[in-house]
């Protein structure tokens, strides 16, 4: 296995691209991934040309269906992916890539435990429309409040448990568009547009990259822009932060503005080695505060007396440099990663990976594969809020923002179905562990757990084949 020369210039300036368009889009949702952290796990594949084969003129169609459950009956997500990749004569490359997610189950709301029951009130109404909530609603009840005639949802959490809200439920569907055109011999240029729709948020993107080649094509150079509109709108209304949790109507729909910029340098190293450096800078403006979350308001004895809805600032910067080593060994090639993240809101983050592909026999082949990651906690992270103390301007009682590590393990096996086709499957079980005893947290909180970090396990399995 090797780099030789007659491809080496379009690989090195493919995976430039791909990986500062995937550091984009990774910076800008990592918020909103499964784990929910600041995670950011851009890969591409170093294929093998022991036996090269040209990708001109051909169509690729991939395949897949993830499953995805979080431990103790939490968040589980469905989602099939659909991506067609199309490669013109002269070397264009479009791709259209379909993806549909469905969500389900308990999520947490942001309270701390306590020792006996707490009930949790919020709006069962979008302004002006009928109730989305039924009577056994994911263990919510509609409640009349009396003399006012308001109907609001209500639900309980049993005492000495981590406060969720088990009538989580979402859909999105989603679509991305990308072009890659080969302006000459050593240049190219990429773009796209994707949008995705759920019940409560909208996401519109756009991305500009270019790449080009120098040093007898052992260098490339890329540089990706991506722009990103979200709309949050919460079926409620938007709640102001810092105001008591009701089941009154909330606010207007509010909205968000992401700019990102990638650089980038991909070096053949040797026949073997093929090294990656990207730095990355983001820039997001307007409304960051999750409209579902609340904070709970507790006295020297760590009881709650009210719940706060959280707050964030409305502006943040990210930046991070990232280095991704491929090395063939052998028969095997393996993928050595390392990314260093900061930003405004206080947190920064180290996340190393590895995976080494091994092929066996008949087409057959393995990936091992592990990753570790471990950030600090945003400056306006709190578990809760001491009444005897002044409020802050922000604060957030999200576990993604809190101190914490994470593992990932799991591995890949896959099989070679006739010249141009794939079969696989991929598992992989994520911990987080915390801090689940704060020093100082008051009276009876500091028996309990107060880390809602989450442990999950995942499959994906696909299907990929070519034709011409």
């Amino acid at each position: 296995m090797q780099l030789r020369s007659r491809g080496r210039g379009r690989l090195c300036r493919t995976l430039g691209l791909l990986t500062a368009n995937l550091f984009v889009v990774t910076g800008v949702q990592a918020q909103q991934a499964p784990s929910g952290s600041n995670e950011a796990t851009p890969s591409t594949e170093l294929v093998s040309d022991e036996a090269p084969q040209s990708d001109l003129g051909m169509t690729r169609i991939d395949t897949s269906v993830l499953f995805y459950q979080e431990d103790g009956g939490r968040v589980r997500t469905i989602e099939p992916v659909a991506l067609a990749t199309l490669n013109a004569d002269n070397g264009d490359i479009l791709t259209v890539k379909l993806t549909s997610d469905t969500l389900t189950g308990a999520t947490p709301n942001g309270a701390t435990p306590w020792t006996s029951t707490q009930t949790f009130t919020t709006p069962a109404h979008a302004p002006g429309t009928q109730s989305v909530v039924t009577g056994s609603s994911g263990g919510s009840k509609l409640v009349t409040i009396p003399g006012v005639g308001t109907i609001v949802r209500q639900y309980s959490t049993a005492p000495n448990q981590l406060p969720v809200d088990a009538g989580f439920r979402d859909q999105r569907e989603a679509i991305d568009l990308g072009y890659s055109s080969q302006l000459n011999a050593d240049t190219s240029l990429s773009g796209g547009l994707g949008g995705s729709v759920e019940r409560d948020y909208t996401s519109l993107t756009g991305s500009l990259g270019g790449a080009r080649d120098f040093n007898h094509k052992n260098t490339t150079l890329s540089a990706s822009f991506n722009f990103e509109y979200d709309l949050s709108r919460p079926y409620f209304g938007t709640p102001t932060p810092l105001t008591v949790m009701s089941g009154d109507p909330k606010g207007p729909s509010a909205s968000k503005r992401v700019y990102n910029v990638v650089l980038g340098v991909t070096q053949v190293m040797t026949r073997r080695w093929l090294l990656e450096l990207n730095y990355s800078y983001g820039s997001t403006q307007g409304y960051q505060t999750d409209p579902y979350l609340i904070i709970s308001v507790v006295d020297p004895t760590g009881a709650p007396l009210e719940y706060l809805y959280e707050s964030r600032p409305n502006t943040r910067t990210r930046e991070s440099v990232y280095m991704d080593n491929r090395i063939a060994v052998g028969p095997t090639f393996a993928d050595l990663t390392a990314r260093y993240y900061w930003d405004s809101w206080g947190i920064k983050s180290v996340t190393v990976g590895a995976s080494d592909r091994i092929p066996l026999i008949g087409g057959l082949y393995v990936e091992p594969e592990g990753r570790y990651y471990d950030q600090t906690a945003a400056s306006f992270f709190h578990n809760y809020l001491l009444s005897t103390q002044p409020i802050p301007t922000y604060a957030s009682s999200d576990s993604r923002l809190s101190k914490f590590s994470a593992v990932t393990a799991g591995a890949r096996i896959g099989l070679k179905v006739g010249s141009t086709g794939e079969l696989y499957l991929e598992g992989e079980r994520y911990i987080q562990t915390g801090v689940n005893h704060p020093a100082g947290a008051p009276g009876a909180l500091a028996m309990e757990n107060l880390f809602s970090g989450v442990s999950a396990t995942s499959f994906v399995l696909g299907y990929t084949f070519a034709f011409y």
